[in-house]
């Protein structure tokens, strides 16, 4: 039996993992490689503060991640396909890795987040249609 989410560290290992999986993805990849690259160095500890404050009752994110999110779709469209597959790659991440109760709260937290921000972008993008 795998053991359940504790700690910071267990985050940071689910989020290395999430990047390592999702990197190898052709779409996600190219996004987060070329699009909007991404410094994991200093990327991973803000991502970390945000899931820590979700799973752990952290408080040192101060980020807007929705804004995030719209800077990267002025460059590329983000559709539901990308946060259904951003969300498939966690979730293996966190099934690989852990098992229990918050294990399973990042999993949910994070199909909430994603479809917030899938519905979010399709809905910006439909103004910029208009």
């Amino acid at each position: 039996m795998k053991k359940d989410i504790t700690s910071r560290n267990d985050i940071e290992q689910i989020i290395k993992l999430f990047y390592d999986l999702s990197f190898q993805d052709e779409r996600l990849g190219r996004i987060f490689k070329e699009i909007s690259p991404l410094h994991l160095e200093t990327h991973i500890p803000l991502v970390a503060d945000f899931w820590e404050g979700i799973l752990l009752d952290g408080d040192k994110y101060r980020g807007n991640v929705t804004e995030k999110h719209f800077n990267v779709n002025s460059l590329t469209t983000l559709t539901k396909s990308d946060f259904d597959d951003w969300y498939s790659y966690w979730e293996r991440a966190v099934d690989i890795l852990f098992e229990g109760k918050k294990a399973e709260m990042a999993k949910f937290r994070a199909r909430s987040i994603a479809d917030i921000m899938s519905y979010k972008m399709d809905y910006i993008n439909q103004q910029t249609k208009s």
